[in-house]
């Protein structure tokens, strides 16, 4: 049986950019299931992935500068993308934060434009009705515009790119549910093992990329539980007639954090200080031939950590994880894999942010044993 010298288990957004970086120094296998025709409840697949969809935000403002860092290296890295593989994912359309003034959310969004240089357009209350007049906040708000290095991407047409591209590098990729990942003894060495449902691999080193998915199957060493919580998101596609969408085509993807009007209903999600947070993309293009005007409800999950970064770790010598997106993976999702592969692969940390930011935590499952 052959070896590899790395296994990528999970195909979407962070382990197939780990799989095209990690391909262009070693001998790479990439694991995961690709996106199903369908998905309804008396499905029998229990694996998914965060990535089916047309839309999701991407921006250089943020309110950490871990996460701006991350993504400003990952934008810089869109357009090399498309061009290599021919695959348009990226849509430059700006990006609106907004929020009330002297909130302590906004504050440390203006610190890292003000640390990182992120060039952006200051809107009062009145500047924002003036430009977006169909926008309805509050007199206590006001608007971040990131005209440039911001908008919004296709996380499923950016997988599809750096799958091809890994194709390209020599990448063999296995469209596969990885049930177990086990270190095995073999000719006196040390290797990781990667089971499917219809064969085994061998790698020297294996990476997760499972995001959520993590617990479902057997891929951690024994008494290892990722301190990880599971956060369920709900998604509104509202589909707009053509009057409407001539009205706010040129629309940025906007990001709301705060308590709203008076005129908004009150069944809104809050939390317990009454703030409420969205996020709001433009007109999107669907290819699933509905009809014109209509609502549809989906969800998607986050995989949110204790530090509020995600976990680019090893756990052993042999065996990596690159988890923990935090609502904010995708946008950043390249630079993410980037790390992972070189740290992984390489023994290297190419990354101007410290590893101790990303070490992975555990839970304590003592008990449980």
């Amino acid at each position: 049986m052959s070896v590899y010298d790395l296994v990528v288990v999970g195909a979407g957004l962070i382990g197939s950019a780990t799989a095209r970086h990690a391909s262009q120094w070693g001998r790479v296998c990439l694991v995961g299931p690709e996106e199903p025709k369908s998905r309804t409840l008396d499905d029998a697949r229990d694996i998914y992935g965060a990535h089916y969809d047309e839309g999701r935000m991407t921006r250089c403002i943020a309110h950490d500068p871990v996460w701006a860092t991350l993504c400003q290296n990952s934008i810089a890295r869109y357009r090399k993308l498309e061009a290599d593989s021919g695959i348009s994912f990226y849509d430059e359309v700006g990006t609106l934060v907004l929020g009330e003034n002297n909130s302590e959310y906004m504050n440390q969004n203006e610190n890292v434009i003000k640390d990182q240089n992120v060039k952006i357009s200051r809107l009062t209350y009145a500047e924002l009705k003036k430009q977006y007049p169909y926008l309805n906040v509050s007199s206590r708000d006001y608007g971040l515009y990131e005209g440039t290095n911001a908008g919004y991407i296709s996380p499923r047409k950016v997988v599809k790119a750096q799958i091809q591209q890994a194709k390209l590098y020599g990448c063999t990729f296995i469209p596969e549910v990885v049930n177990e990942v086990s270190r095995v003894v073999q000719d006196g060495e040390y290797y990781m093992r990667i089971t499917t449902d219809s064969k085994h691999i061998l790698a020297r080193k294996v990476l997760l990329a499972t995001g959520a998915f993590t617990p479902f199957r057997n891929l951690l060493p024994r008494g290892l539980e990722l301190d990880l919580k599971l956060i369920p998101i709900t998604v509104a596609k509202v589909e707009i007639s053509d009057l409407d969408f001539k009205k706010i085509k040129d629309m940025p993807g906007m990001v709301y954090f705060g308590k709203g009007t008076d005129d908004w209903t009150k069944a809104f999600p809050r939390d317990q200080t009454g703030v409420i947070c969205w996020y709001m993309l433009p007109p999107v293009k669907y290819q699933d031939g509905v009809n014109r005007v209509s609502y549809h409800g989906d969800c998607c999950v986050i995989t949110e950590t204790p530090t509020e970064r995600p976990y680019i770790d090893m756990l052993h010598s042999q065996l990596g994880v690159a988890i923990g997106g935090n609502g904010y993976g995708a946008k950043s999702s390249d630079e993410i894999g980037r790390i992972a592969a070189a740290m992984v692969l390489k023994n290297e940390w190419d990354s101007t942010i410290p590893r101790t930011v990303f070490q992975a935590r555990f839970k304590d499952v003592d008990s449980k044993l």
